[in-house]
């Protein structure tokens, strides 16, 4: 494996970037991060000690920024460069990213360009749709508001998962969800979206409560209640035991009380990889409250890692959602993860970390 001069990288990082740059903390968690990943391809917008470091973890790193400050020159001059795999494109990014033709897929990219409204978005706009399915996104400067909205529709959308932030900087990882059209709206399919700002739709939902006859009103509170009591679902993973030792394959066993119409579902996965699998290819089977389900935890490279157990107690909507994927892995052979569920669709929950061994 390339030995990166992390440590020199750091060293000359004030002296590189006069705009500002990552904190030490964000480049150690880049090169942390990217430690055994194949980035074949990857981009950045800005430049600085960054640069210095992806160009040894990248095979081919394309950089979109302006000269500011001398920034770039000072990249293109430090000896730390690998100037061979560095292509860098200068000008404004609202400029060059519109023009640009990536004809590979990216495995990492850095948002770190201009931060006034609305180039951070547009800068995601011409990047997203290149990122593909377990890709590292890098957004640095949430603490300034226009880059936070960013980072807020990030952490909720399907697309991507918040590993970490370190300092002023967040780690997203590429979900398997679907690409959002670039091309289309379907702004409702965003969970961004899914719910209207209160302080403008309160209006619409006071009229659609005052036109409802009072009778319908109350009994549709008296329902309310009879639903809320019949949701009174638990579940516990008794086995394994926290932190425990697990091979490639095993048995979680606990214990569940079901309300109708809801369905117990097992999943795993692996702590610092994004999405879950389902196991024991549909949902538990409970028997007088107890059940147990057949988990497999990840493939050989995966030994020595720590997994997560989750048993979800979820209703018909997410049940039929996860059968459909164990069909379509029967009938493929490819299982791409699943996203957990939002904490609506819950009824109960009980998770558990345990670590494989060799």
């Amino acid at each position: 494996m390339r030995q990166v001069p992390l440590s020199q990288i750091l060293e000359q990082q004030q002296i590189l970037h006069g705009a500002g740059s990552l904190s030490r903390q964000a480049l150690e968690a880049i090169a942390r991060r990217a430690d055994g990943r194949a980035i074949r391809h990857s981009a950045e917008t800005g430049c600085g000690a960054s640069t210095l470091l992806l160009s040894h973890l990248s095979e081919n790193h394309a950089v979109f920024s302006l000269d500011v400050a001398a920034s770039m020159t000072n990249i293109r001059q430090s000896p730390l460069l690998r100037s061979g795999v560095v292509t860098f494109v200068e000008g404004p990014t609202q400029r060059t990213l519109p023009r640009h033709e990536f004809s590979q897929k990216l495995q990492l990219v850095l948002l770190d360009g201009p931060h006034a409204y609305p180039f951070p978005d547009l800068e995601y706009y011409y990047l997203y749709p290149h990122l593909e399915t377990g890709a590292l996104l890098i957004l640095d400067d949430i603490q300034i508001p226009t880059i936070h909205h960013l980072f807020d529709f990030l952490r909720h959308d399907r697309m991507f998962h918040l590993d970490e932030v370190v300092r002023n900087t967040a780690f997203f990882t590429r979900t398997a969800e679907y690409t959002f059209d670039p091309l289309g709206d379907g702004w409702q399919a965003q969970r961004y979206n899914e719910r209207a700002l209160p302080r403008y739709d309160w209006r619409k939902r006071l009229g659609m409560q005052l036109q409802r006859p009072l009778v319908r009103e109350l009994l549709g509170g008296l329902w309310k209640l009879r639903e809320r009591a019949a949701w009174n679902a638990s579940v516990r993973i008794l086995s394994p035991a926290k932190s425990q030792g697990v091979a490639a394959a095993g048995t979680v066993m606990g214990r569940v009380e079901l309300p109708p119409d809801s369905f117990l579902w097992v999943l795993v996965h692996r702590v610092d990889v994004a999405g879950w699998w389902p196991q024991g290819g549909g949902p538990a089977a409970v028997a007088s409250g107890d059940w147990e389900v057949s988990v497999k935890f990840g493939e050989h490279s995966d030994a020595g890692h720590d997994f997560d157990i989750a048993a979800l107690v979820v209703g018909p909507s997410i049940h039929r959602l996860w059968l459909q994927w164990v069909n379509t892995v029967s009938r493929t052979n490819e299982a791409p993860p699943v996203q957990a569920p939002a904490v609506r669709f819950v009824f109960a929950e009980s998770r558990r970390r345990v670590h494989r061994g060799a």
